[in-house]
């Protein structure tokens, strides 16, 4: 996590100005087709496989060309895609939300999976998974979720019971929810974040996000009889704090077990939510409001979280009793 935190955070700032640099140049590149892009990538892929293959290169190179082509095409499709769990209408409103309201996170994905995949060759394949778009790849780091991008390690796969999947959909949740104030609210106190990542209040919320949803798409989706047989909620991959849930102990780990059935345990998963303020949406009118205010969110999480924890003491008196006691 350290790793993909210490990339990010030189990147991140970078994503933020192609923000406000697309609008500006949307009407020179409106002349320009998908398919332009397509064939870029194309022959991305054909150099890239002729370099890396061993034997049979012209072979290996027009594979790799038609996948990274076939990717491409499916990260254009991506701004398209809904949740099937989803009735029509909502499926409707969440492609419309996407391209308005998810706007800014919306951009940085789609501008992020065209670059790990055109111009670097890092993807292996793209899936469709609940109205996600996640892109397999040849990473060191875990994952990243802008809009419904979610850009991970290829041990990421479009499962409920995936821990990474888990996660990261959570933060698409996230996304969906706040729109605007996403990136402010969450993107950057998490990539600023300082002690221990998976406890920070965004993570914990988009781990609520995360077991909610899938507990309500899937029956009978946990399983903390058995945890080896990585099926249901990961709670040791993805936690919840100690002041709520059950303490379990499975082998050497232990962890926080929260029953969805449990109409308490619901209730006090709640508690985690976190809101976006008006401040994150109105931000947007002044840039570089958006960084600014992010930072300050980051800051204040942090500050809360490196706070030293207060231990009660007893405390005992060693003034001597008054003479006659």
């Amino acid at each position: 996590m350290n790793k993909l935190l210490k990339h990010f955070k030189s990147v991140f700032p970078a994503l933020l100005c192609v923000l406000f640099v697309l609008p500006a140049n949307a009407s020179k590149s409106s002349s320009k087709s998908p398919e332009f892009f397509i064939i870029d990538s194309w022959i991305g892929g054909f150099f890239v496989g002729l370099a890396k293959t061993k034997e049979k290169r012209w072979k290996g190179a027009w594979k790799r060309a038609n996948e990274t082509a076939k990717n491409d095409l499916r990260i254009w499709g991506g701004l398209f895609v809904s949740d099937t769990n989803s009735s029509s209408g909502k499926r409707f409103l969440e492609v419309g939300s996407r391209l308005t309201y998810q706007g800014p996170q919306t951009g940085i994905g789609f501008f992020m999976a065209h670059f790990y995949n055109t111009a670097l060759c890092k993807v292996n394949k793209v899936h469709y998974a609940n109205g996600s778009t996640l892109l397999n790849m040849n990473v060191g780091w875990t994952g990243i979720c802008f809009g419904n991008y979610i850009l991970a390690k290829k041990n990421c796969l479009p499962e409920p019971d995936n821990r990474i999947f888990q996660h990261e959909y959570g933060h698409y949740l996230q996304s969906k929810r706040m729109g605007f104030a996403y990136l402010i609210r969450v993107g950057l106190p998490a990539i600023m974040s300082k002690g221990n990542h998976d406890a920070h209040p965004v993570e914990v919320d988009c781990n609520r996000e995360g077991f909610l949803y899938f507990n309500r798409i899937k029956p009978n989706f946990q399983n903390d009889s058995a945890y080896y047989d990585k099926k249901g909620w990961d709670f040791l991959y993805n936690p919840f704090p100690d002041t709520i849930g059950v303490r379990k102990t499975i082998g050497k780990n232990t962890f926080q077990y929260l029953n969805y059935r449990d109409s308490l345990d619901r209730q006090k998963i709640a508690s985690l939510k976190v809101r976006a303020k008006w401040f994150d949406y109105a931000g947007w009118f002044a840039f570089p409001a958006p960084a600014i205010i992010g930072i300050c969110n980051a800051h204040k999480y942090n500050k809360e979280q490196l706070k030293p924890k207060e231990v009660p003491l007893n405390a005992v008196d060693s003034t001597p009793p008054p003479a006659g006691h």
